[in-house]
């Protein structure tokens, strides 16, 4: 019976799982800080809002109103994705030092998750390019003649997004925010990487559970003699024995006469009732 994997003597931890640890352990750090920078960025705006609102008193309402949800709904949908990659590779990382196999499992699923959401906004975003073609070249504004804001802009918008170079901390934080989503998922892959290796599978799959076959010469298998099958009690009489080096000055064997394969005896005598010519 082979014994189950947790009990078998576990070798030493290979140094790529390691790695593969504190890679993960860096990808959550910038996971954590890239939500403390959500979170400020979320705030920070919130307060830009109620700048603009006072400065404004006459604003729309549902205006000022739809500004503050769009702020808490977008800070929310990118801290709570965050978080759960956060948590997730935190919790793996736990159970790849354990040596679980499971947890190794799910270190892949999480890169797979990743790559292909990382590789999928790339490819919507390439894919838009020949409808903007097709809708042709949008028209231009010209603050000279039609005034420094568009008409359709409200005096509270105006006061939210000044050109004044706010433009420039947005873009500023979309480069961060942008630069530590691919930073997570370039160390996710690499422990992915460092986790498929064949020193890596040996550790978390020991060899008793990949291969439950025991290791040695095949145990001889039992024949099995069919039933009435008649064993012959001295097995040398049916011939002279090899010469070796422990039957060499050895007498020889005379069978007896009535052993098989002596001359058997012929008329009436022999056992079997049959007579011989």
């Amino acid at each position: 019976m082979t014994p189950p994997a947790a009990t078998l003597a576990r070798p030493p931890r290979p140094t790529v799982v390691t790695v593969a640890f504190w890679l993960q352990v860096a990808a959550v750090v910038v996971l954590l800080a890239l939500i403390g920078l959500v979170v400020w960025q979320a705030v920070d705006w919130n307060g830009q809002i109620d700048r603009a609102a006072r400065l404004v008193p006459d604003a729309d309402p549902d205006e000022v109103a739809g500004e503050r949800f769009g702020n808490i709904f977008t800070s929310s949908v990118v801290g709570l994705a965050a978080l759960v990659v956060a948590g997730w590779l935190g919790g793996t990382a736990v159970g790849l030092r354990r040596g679980s196999n499971t947890a190794r499992i799910l270190v892949f699923v999480a890169g797979g998750v990743q790559l292909l959401l990382f590789f999928g906004q790339c490819c919507t975003g390439a894919l838009m390019i020949p409808f903007l073609f097709a809708l042709g070249e949008p028209e231009e504004w010209d603050p000279e003649l039609d005034g420094p804001y568009p008409p359709e802009e409200s005096k509270f918008l105006q006061t939210l997004y000044p050109d004044n170079g706010s433009v420039l901390r947005e873009d500023v934080l979309f480069g961060a925010g942008a630069g530590g989503g691919a930073l997570v998922v370039g160390l996710t892959l690499a422990a992915v990487v460092l986790l498929a290796l064949p020193v890596a599978q040996r550790w978390f799959v020991p060899r008793s559970a990949e291969d439950p076959r025991p290791v040695g010469p095949p145990a001889p298998v039992p024949f099995l003699l069919p039933p009435g099958y008649m064993i012959c009690p001295d097995p040398r009489v049916h011939g002279a024995p090899p010469q070796g080096p422990a039957t060499a000055g050895a007498p020889p064997v005379t069978p007896p006469a009535d052993a098989p394969g002596s001359n058997p005896p012929s008329g009436p005598d022999r056992p079997d009732g049959f007579a011989t010519a």
